[in-house]
């Protein structure tokens, strides 16, 4: 084995070339790692952090140059570390909260129009970098990961009850219109909508509660909400009027099947991880309230960790969960379930195919359901790190959500991608009703 002294080690040192490009991409933009001018088959370390308000995040994985030198990390592997195997955007998903803060940190852009600045560094030998400061280094870079592409515009909304943020493509076309929704965790979210519309739609980030002067809880909220959200942004001159489109995760899921089976005006849906009733509470809509299927607070467990888990706080197999299911077999419109089978927050693949059978036991047709093995519940854009364990505000403590890192990356990449050509297909035509 080759034998590198300290002295040799400083000399490279002057010499180590580390290129990531493009050093300014779109977080779901994948980029190359390089490095170069390395002695043949000497170990490094590849070490990547971020730092986001007062959260610390950080990956490291271990690399041998081939014989003339270099490591290219989309073609050779990684031999430890926070992963192993050849995985080009591993240093971004297998990224860790850095060791000594509090538990439950989940890798969130508050503010999009900054990127994320990741720092790379390449260190001689195969070592443990985690909570290590004022290392040796052979090498370093800095790369920008945008959520908000060049040109895009973000326009906060505050018309009538509608409260959210519109991102619109550059340029002064007409785009497909989708409404974003997340959660039982409130407040508004941009990060998502703001990488949709750098994507080529018009999207309207939707708060429903825990913001600005909407209701505190999300037992407080009617449907008729999100049609004025719809018709807001139908009316908005830079969106095309046929009909739009919803994406939404957990407690949103909810509300974009009711909108569906409700609203002619929905034409897409994607579904991630969602209930397929109504939940906590009723929902009132036009006159009519929808019932709900309350939670069951004696089925909470509480981990030997002390997180919580509320995988069975539902149960939608006998009434009044039967009566709280939402009347999918009313919508027209085509509806993506994306549902994720270590999910341990909410019986995901349980509640997507509890809505596709009643969809077929009235011959509809227009579901797809994408499912996805060792994947829990927090489903991110791509390379988005992992977070198995995350601080719920409602619950006022850190709930398991599952999922195992590398799975859970692959289906985040591979189910982005589907979700974009879902929207392409069924929300840039007036004919695309089923």
């Amino acid at each position: 084995m080759l034998q590198i002294t300290r002295t040799q080690c400083r000399k490279l040192s002057s010499l180590v070339k580390l290129l990531v490009t493009p050093a300014k991409a779109l977080v779901d933009d994948k980029v190359d790692i390089t490095v170069e001018r390395l002695a043949p088959r000497q170990p490094v370390t590849l070490h990547a952090r971020l730092v986001e308000g007062t959260a610390r995040f950080q990956s490291y994985a271990h690399y041998r140059a081939d014989d003339t030198g270099r490591v290219v990390v989309a073609k050779q592997p990684s031999l430890g570390g926070l992963y192993t195997g050849v995985e080009q955007m591993g240093l971004f998903w297998s990224m860790q909260p850095s060791p000594g803060q509090k538990p439950g940190l989940r890798l969130r852009k508050k503010d999009v129009s900054t990127p994320f600045l990741v720092d790379f560094s390449v260190h001689e030998g195969h070592l443990d970098v985690m909570g290590e400061e004022n290392l040796p280094l052979l090498a370093t870079t800095t790369v920008e990961r945008w959520y908000l592409g060049d040109g895009v515009k973000r326009i906060p909304v505050r018309k009538g009850r509608v409260r959210g943020t519109l991102f619109l493509p550059p340029g002064d076309g007409s785009f497909a219109g989708i409404i974003d929704l997340f959660g039982s965790t409130g407040g508004l979210a941009e990060y998502r909508a703001a990488l949709l519309a750098s994507r080529g739609f018009a999207v309207l980030a939707l708060a429903f509660f825990a913001y600005d002067d909407l209701p505190e809880d999300m037992s407080d909220i009617d449907l008729d909400y999100f049609e004025e959200a719809a018709d807001w942004l139908l009316n908005h001159r830079h969106v095309q009027s046929h009909g739009v489109g919803i994406l939404a995760t957990s407690k949103g899921g909810e509300i974009a099947l009711s909108m569906a089976a409700h609203m002619d005006k929905v034409v897409a849906v994607v579904f991630i991880n969602g209930y397929s009733a109504v939940t906590r509470a009723p929902l009132p809509y036009k006159g009519t309230v929808f019932p709900c299927a309350p939670w069951i607070l004696e089925e909470l467990v509480v981990t030997k960790e002390g997180y919580i888990d509320v995988r069975n706080v539902l149960d939608t197999t006998k009434e009044p969960g039967i009566k709280a299911c939402v009347q999918v077999e009313k919508t027209q419109c085509p509806i993506m379930f994306v549902a994720r089978e270590d999910d341990l927050s909410i019986k995901s693949v349980f509640h997507a195919n509890q809505a596709i059978d009643r969809m077929k036991a009235h011959g509809k047709t227009n579901y797809t359901l994408l499912q996805y093995p060792k994947t829990g519940h927090l489903i991110e854009p791509p390379y988005t790190p992992h977070c198995g364990v995350f601080y719920h505000s409602f619950f006022n403590t850190c709930m398991t959500v599952g999922g195992e890192p590398k799975s859970h990356a692959a289906a985040q990449e591979d189910s982005w991608h589907k979700i974009l050509d879902f929207f392409r297909t069924h929300k840039n035509s007036p004919q695309s009703r089923l």
